[in-house]
């Protein structure tokens, strides 16, 4: 489902005839996940209008932030968000990425959870949402079927408990179909959770049900929308037009067929500016 508008605007960057913001989720090229500068680089190259950011503890320096922050600047793409926070009785690292994300610009932090007690989720919850409120970001907690946010449902009980205006629910296609969550949920639930959402297709089933199957269907198995056994096509119509949509697809398959990052960020924008409605 294609659109007459769709192609190359004055200054070089494609676009199409909706008002959708599109991302480049770190995802597409996690072999760029330690260099974060390059990978902004290659998403400008390719023509895309936004980024994400992939925050790597063990490399990330305050180098990383100053030449982050130099390459959005020069490029003018936006930072919708930066990932990501593994909430935990381990601990984590929200702190200093809300600070690298502040210095950047992103705007939206996207989080998960490990701790069993919806209640213990919520409350480091809204510790990071009260840090990273001066800078304006939102914090939003994702549900998957193999973390203990599993659901919308679960999401929600969580957002609700923390009880923060800057908290916030990263909705992830895949994560829908697999959870059970269904998109009358999502049209039932405030939409003023949802600043920014997660797009994609996949298989219609995933290879298998276990927690490892899970996790390759989401980090190797997925599709450009459209391309997929999901209904991808009606997802962005959950959301208003206002709502940036990430493209997460993360995918083996991509990255053998297009190895140069840049070809294959290229190749999805390109994709995806076509199943746009």
């Amino acid at each position: 489902m294609g659109a007459p508008n769709k192609g190359i605007d004055d200054d070089g960057r494609m676009n199409s005839d909706t008002d959708r913001l599109v991302s480049i989720a770190a995802g597409v090229t996690p072999e760029l996940f330690s260099d974060p500068a390059a990978f902004i680089a290659a998403a400008a190259e390719a023509q895309w209008p936004a980024t994400g950011v992939w925050y790597e503890p063990e490399s990330w320096t305050p180098q990383t932030t100053t030449e982050v922050r130099r390459r959005l600047d020069d490029t003018g793409l936006i930072a919708v968000d930066m990932e990501v926070v593994r909430m935990g009785p381990k601990g984590d690292v929200g702190m200093e990425l809300i600070d690298a994300a502040a210095a950047v610009g992103a705007g939206n932090i996207l989080t998960i959870s490990t701790f069993d007690d919806p209640a213990e989720t919520a409350s480091r919850l809204a510790d990071l949402c009260a840090h990273a409120a001066p800078a304006g970001i939102r914090v939003c907690i994702e549900f998957m079927r193999f973390t203990s946010v599993k659901t919308l449902a679960d999401a929600i009980e969580v957002v609700t408990l923390a009880d923060q205006p800057n908290a916030g629910i990263l909705v992830d296609l895949i994560h829908v179909f697999r959870s059970g969550t269904t998109y009358d949920d999502i049209r039932a639930a405030d939409p003023a959770l949802f600043p920014y959402a997660q797009w994609c297709d996949g298989a219609a089933e995933p290879r298998g049900w276990e927690t490892r199957d899970l996790i390759i269907d989401a980090v190797d198995d997925r599709s450009i929308p459209g391309e997929g056994g999901l209904d991808a096509l009606a997802f962005s119509d959950l959301f208003a037009p206002e709502v940036p949509l990430s493209l997460e697809i993360r995918s083996k398959a991509l990255r053998e067929a297009f190895p140069d990052p840049v070809v294959r960020a290229a190749h999805v924008l390109s994709k995806t500016l076509v199943a746009l409605p």
